[in-house]
């Protein structure tokens, strides 16, 4: 299937994803667009695209299906808002907003609009999370006893990183790299009854963060930082056993153990391909949101607002 993307935002995660489109039959980035224009050239000299002033001109390229947007936090919002306003397909990297409030404002406008738009959450398009899920549902562990999540790695020179440190860009590592341990207790486990929440700031954002999420019979540990390591996993334990996820939010293996069994389930495919076909497809087919959805990033959004609420880290949406 050929699908032709605008990429809007060139910078180290979009090209990461473009390496990975361009294995995909068919796909092709037709359409760029960045802020800095010096950086868009040298974006589409490696992976083709024209190059455009504006953002308005880049989505109403008349090849473009689907826009794919991996800009910094603060400017999602905008640059979705343009995609809906002109009926433009759209995939923006997670989170969707800075809060709630402003996704609740964009599903007020695409009501009208009915616009392809979804969270490019690429966690949830691989096989390895759906298994995980899978087994939760099977009940396979039993009675759920306690979960651990964390992605907690030192991304040296955060502080001279606008994109993480800066309170302006909603910087943090909630948003950067929490959202990615708070969806996963949120799609095995749904919403809890109540956070509790402490984090350490620096400059307005948390450089540091970690919450209880209390459910009917057990806690969900979920923790971020990117000061300093303390692994990046998720372990959930049950009655009757346990299940391990190695780099939970891009994992090429999940293990399963019992005292009957030991299951592995691995898969080694590039982990964004999944997303970037299956979007395309539903694209093609009409549908308005992908099965990673709307709802759901809502949710979750309104989790990490109340974790931020708990912990003193105010963006300019919130006020």
């Amino acid at each position: 299937m050929s699908f032709n993307w605008c990429f809007i935002g060139t910078g180290k995660i979009a090209r990461r994803v473009a390496k990975q489109i361009m294995t995909i039959e068919g796909h092709k980035i037709v359409s760029v667009y960045n802020r800095t224009k010096k950086k868009a050239i040298s974006f589409a000299e490696v992976f083709q695209g024209r190059v455009y002033d504006t953002a308005f001109e880049a989505i109403n390229d008349s090849k473009v299906e689907g826009v794919y947007i991996a800009t910094t936090n603060d400017t999602h919002f905008d640059f979705i808002k343009l995609c809906l306003e002109n009926k433009k397909p759209v995939l923006c990297e997670k989170p969707l907003t800075g809060n709630a409030k402003e996704l609740q404002k964009l599903l007020k406008l695409n009501a009208k609009n009915q616009t392809f738009f979804s969270e490019a959450m690429w966690t949830w398009f691989n096989p390895v999370s759906l298994q995980v899920k899978k087994w939760i549902k099977e009940n396979k562990i039993g009675k759920i006893k306690s979960a651990d999540c964390r992605f907690c790695v030192p991304l040296f020179g955060y502080k001279k990183n606008i994109r993480l440190s800066s309170v302006e860009k909603y910087g943090g590592a909630l948003l950067d790299l929490g959202v990615y341990c708070v969806r996963y207790m949120y799609e095995l486990f749904g919403l809890p009854n109540r956070i509790i929440s402490t984090g350490k700031l620096y400059n307005g954002v948390d450089i540091f963060n970690k919450s209880q999420f209390i459910y009917d019979n057990f806690t969900a540990n979920v923790a971020s930082r990117f000061n300093l390591y303390q692994g990046d996993t998720c372990v959930i334990k049950g009655e009757k056993g346990t299940i391990k996820v190695p780099l939970f939010h891009r994992a090429n293996k999940a293990i399963l153990k019992t005292k009957k069994e030991r299951v592995v389930f691995k898969d080694n495919r590039p982990k964004f391909t999944y997303q970037f076909a299956q979007v395309a497809k539903d694209i093609k087919e009409g549908k308005k949101e992908s099965f990673v959805s709307l709802k759901s990033s809502l949710e979750v959004l309104q989790l990490m607002d109340e974790i931020r609420k708990q912990i003193g880290v105010i963006y300019s949406c919130d006020k």
